[in-house]
């Protein structure tokens, strides 16, 4: 599931560049260095969309992912006029990557109390084991 959601993230990261980053860059050249570490997180994304990631390290780049939206449509407000195809496109691009981002948040999380719980389970019948191997 998570390597799905990094994929999908990808091609919504590429799509955003294309039709959002581009018009801002042409619009504030500068603003084209504050891009820098969600081009970071883009190549992040393929790491994780390629299944070679902890889920520590998942978790980062997820929470990092989060704040790296909220500073594109900061970034994306400042520009001077932008096109209703470009506020929709930004609509549409922020509550996305919104979803994607907590669908990857909650699953990492389910999966860390799923393993939790195995291993509190094992524990205790190993536990019950020993205890029956001893009577």
């Amino acid at each position: 599931m998570g390597r799905f959601l990094a994929s999908v993230q990808i091609l919504k990261e590429t799509l955003s560049i294309i039709f959002l980053g581009l018009p801002l860059v042409k619009a504030a050249p500068l603003v084209l260095l504050s891009a820098l570490p969600g081009v970071v997180l883009y190549l992040m994304h393929w790491h994780l969309a390629l299944g070679r990631a902890g889920r520590i390290f998942a978790a980062a780049i997820w929470g990092f992912t989060l704040l790296d939206e909220l500073w594109g449509l900061f970034l994306f407000q400042e520009l001077d006029s932008p096109t209703r195809a470009q506020i929709r496109m930004l609509h549409w691009s922020y509550f996305l990557g919104l979803g994607i981002i907590l669908l990857a948040l909650g699953e990492l999380a389910w999966s860390w109390q799923r393993n939790r719980s195995r291993a509190r389970r094992n524990v205790y019948h190993q536990a019950l084991l020993t205890a029956r191997q001893r009577r």
